[in-house]
């Protein structure tokens, strides 16, 4: 088995269903941002910029092949940051049970891949 085969085998369903938790973070970011204001400008302004910033982040510190990826524990940390971030802005312009819901799914999968990734 090659290493690239090896690697390709090592993501399963958490690592897909964290995948998924990811996209739904830039979904709720993105409604959220078209929630926030009576003003088309600022909703569209911050539909773009929230989720944009967001990936931003997550490409330099926590993306698998990036260069700068920092290092569990510090790594969860500024995931859960960000998942609380995102489920708060949901909460507050979205559904409260969206945020609450979105929030509590995230670190905890995203705590299992943590502690697997520290065994």
């Amino acid at each position: 088995m090659t290493s690239s085969a090896r690697e390709r085998s090592d993501y399963g369903p958490l690592h897909a269903a964290a995948f998924l938790l990811e996209l739904m973070m830039l979904t709720i970011l993105a409604l959220s941002g078209a929630a926030s204001s009576d003003s088309l400008v600022v909703q569209v302004l911050a539909a773009v910029a929230l989720p944009v910033v967001a990936a931003a982040i997550w490409a330099v510190w926590m993306a698998p092949t990036s260069v700068r990826r920092l290092a569990n524990p510090r790594r969860f940390a500024a995931e859960v940051v960000l998942f609380a971030i995102s489920g708060l802005l949901a909460a507050l312009l979205l559904a409260p049970w969206v945020g609450a819901v979105f929030f509590m799914v995230a670190t905890l999968v995203f705590g299992e891949l943590a502690r697997r990734e520290s065994r």
